[in-house]
């Protein structure tokens, strides 16, 4: 069962486009760069990244994730070092950032 992970981006008005640039290349790049603790593979599935200029309410950037299980998704969002670093470095150039989860064919996470 495929977990996908969407993150959408709103960069500050300041952040230059080199930068934004360079954000959304390190987020691509996060397919090859998330190793797997267990496997020393990377685990990501898919990484895909779209900019799309004048989006709703500032949004510009949207990333979709997709893990083989949530124990990958856990791990990625929690403890990956490249994960962690990236955002780390971008959060001083973000307004705002929004994250979901989504599982294919659930549309109703039982509590």
């Amino acid at each position: 069962m495929e977990i996908h992970l969407i993150v959408l981006l709103q960069f500050k008005p300041e952040t230059s486009p080199t930068v934004q640039h360079d954000v959304a290349a390190g987020f691509k790049a996060l397919k090859e760069n998330c190793i797997h603790p267990g496997t020393q593979k990377p685990y990501i599935l898919s990484m895909k990244g779209v900019s799309i200029e004048g989006a709703q309410n500032g949004i510009s950037h949207a990333f979709v994730s997709s893990f083989a299980s949530f124990e990958d998704r856990d791990y990625f969002v929690k403890s990956d070092p490249a994960h962690i670093e990236l955002v780390q470095n971008a959060k001083g150039y973000l307004d705002k950032v929004l994250v979901i989860d989504f599982t294919n064919g659930v549309l109703i996470k039982k509590l």
